[in-house]
């Protein structure tokens, strides 16, 4: 994939993002990290670039969550979670504690 398209995926999302604070239809579980990332950025003042995050990892229950991180202004890694319901409705962006190792 070329930067350009990479840079133009990125502003989709963004865009999407910025026009309404929760998608009007479901988020498809394969763009589930996508959104997230977009909503983290938001969220959290990040750099898009600088925001990473892990495929949905679905609950028994049918709802999802996204764990990420972001390297905010201070060279600091931040950790975040994003959570989508059973029906795939994104819910939210919290941070989160750094993943044990």
């Amino acid at each position: 994939m070329t930067s350009r398209a990479i840079i133009l995926s990125i502003a989709g999302v963004l865009a999407i993002a910025v026009a309404s604070p929760a998608p009007a239809a479901p988020v498809a579980a394969s763009e589930m990290g996508a959104y997230c990332r977009a909503q983290a950025a938001k969220t959290f003042g990040a750099r898009p670039t600088y925001v990473k995050s892990t495929r949905a990892m679905p609950a028994a229950d049918g709802s999802a969550t996204v764990s990420g991180n972001y390297e905010d202004g201070e060279g600091h890694t931040k950790h975040f979670k994003c959570r989508y319901d059973a029906k795939g409705n994104f819910l939210d962006v919290k941070p989160a504690a750094a993943p044990k190792k």
